[in-house]
């Protein structure tokens, strides 16, 4: 036990004083020219009186942990307000991702592999280079994808969607899980009454913007408003959109219906499927989730396989045979992220990065999601030649 509480806290420090480097020195585009001036406006026009301004892209839970910050710790210095932000859910996300491997460990409570597993989460490239170089929230609505995830796990269903609830709230990017709910649903693994709370969620995180005036119309377009921002079907991300030429911009509707077909013909696998919903059959459903609906989707950006970063780290942690998975995508997802940060990172480092051809990073995992598709198809169907990768029966009666 002092070993396992020995190894956390040598891991915890050795992770932030990687990040230490990156906190002050680099300063990314969109800390500079947006979230600077959103933090900026909260001070200036009284930090709970400022919501109900119409200032800021992002939904309003985010704004809220940017105005508690600034009015708890006015000598802070705003970047590392910004990044400290951040890397508190670097912790959190580890915590839960711990909690996902731990699960399945819970028979052993002095394996290390829960740990090994929230520690190689805080190590991993992105996570890293996200909230202590640029700065992001990403770990912030994936915490609570991962803690949705978890509680699935538990068969906590109330609490699995309140917790998607809190993580749409933060960015609409949570929709990437979304298709899990709708396989266990097709399955009956899933109340749909439950499914109520992610809307009530949603909106009881308006109201505090409300309270301070911030008009309902105004909070509910938040995310109508931010797919009008970038007018690319590709936002420099290795999707199947970087072999589109933006001239059909105005066709990107039909990504959204090319991408919902594709998610109600994977619904449709599953239903037909008799295989048990298992813990495992979950997490390989959420991965499988994560990563294929950003590549199917118009108008992605470059941080958008984040949560998949992460939730693959559990996969690989719960069946080693798909260890490869945050392999993968954690180096195509690193190398978008060292695109972005190039400039920055060199002078930093004192060596040149070189920059791969999107069209490369995005056949990457082209080639990956068939894989992850046929191993998933031989999951859900037994009969055929190669077994399933791993037990039927649920995680409940493992020994």
């Amino acid at each position: 036990m002092i070993a396992r509480h020995i190894l956390v806290v040598v891991g915890v420090f050795v992770a932030f004083a990687l990040r230490y480097p990156f906190i002050l020195s680099i300063e990314s585009y969109d800390y500079s020219h947006i979230v600077s001036g959103w933090y900026a406006f909260i001070v200036k026009y009284g930090y709970f009186a400022a919501l109900q301004s119409d200032f800021g892209t992002y939904n309003m839970p985010y704004l809220y942990l940017l105005t508690v910050i600034a009015a708890l710790l006015p000598g802070l210095h705003q970047l590392f307000a910004i990044k400290g932000l951040s890397m508190l859910f670097d912790l959190a996300l580890a915590y839960f991702v711990f909690k996902c491997v731990e699960h399945k460990h819970r028979d052993s409570k002095e394996s290390a592999v829960p740990i090994l597993a929230g520690l190689a989460t805080l190590f991993a490239p992105t996570v890293v280079l996200n909230s202590s170089a640029w700065g992001q929230a990403d770990a912030i609505y994936t915490t609570f994808l991962v803690a949705c995830l978890y509680f699935l796990l538990a068969g906590r269903q109330a609490m699995a969607l309140i917790a998607f609830g809190l993580a749409f709230s933060f960015k609409l990017q949570a929709v990437f899980l979304a298709p899990l709910f709708l396989f266990l649903i097709a399955r009956g693994s899933l109340r749909r009454r439950h499914l109520v709370l992610v809307p009530l969620v949603y909106l009881a995180m308006l109201v505090p913007a409300a309270l301070a005036g911030r008009p309902w119309s105004n909070m509910l377009s938040i995310y109508l408003r931010q797919a009008d921002v970038h007018p690319l079907l590709s936002m420099n991300f290795s999707n199947l959109y970087v072999w589109i030429p933006n001239t059909y911009y105005d066709l990107w509707p039909l990504g959204l219906v090319f991408a919902a077909c594709v998610v109600m013909l994977l619904v449709a696998i599953v239903y037909k499927s008799s295989v048990k919903i298992t813990a495992e059959l979950t997490i390989l459903l959420a991965t499988y989730s994560v990563i294929v609906v950003p590549y199917i989707l118009p108008k992605m950006h470059d941080r958008f396989y984040f949560p998949a970063d992460v939730i693959a780290i559990i996969l690989a942690f719960y069946l080693p045979r798909y260890w490869y998975v945050p392999v993968v995508v954690g180096t195509v997802s690193s190398f978008l992220y060292l695109r972005h940060l190039n400039p920055k990172l060199e002078v930093l480092i004192g060596y040149d990065i070189p920059n791969v051809p999107l069209e490369l990073l995005a056949f990457v995992p082209a080639v990956l999601i068939a894989v992850l598709s046929w191993q998933l198809y031989k999951t859900l169907n037994p009969k055929i030649a190669d077994p399933c990768p791993f037990p039927t029966h649920t995680t409940e009666t493992e020994q």
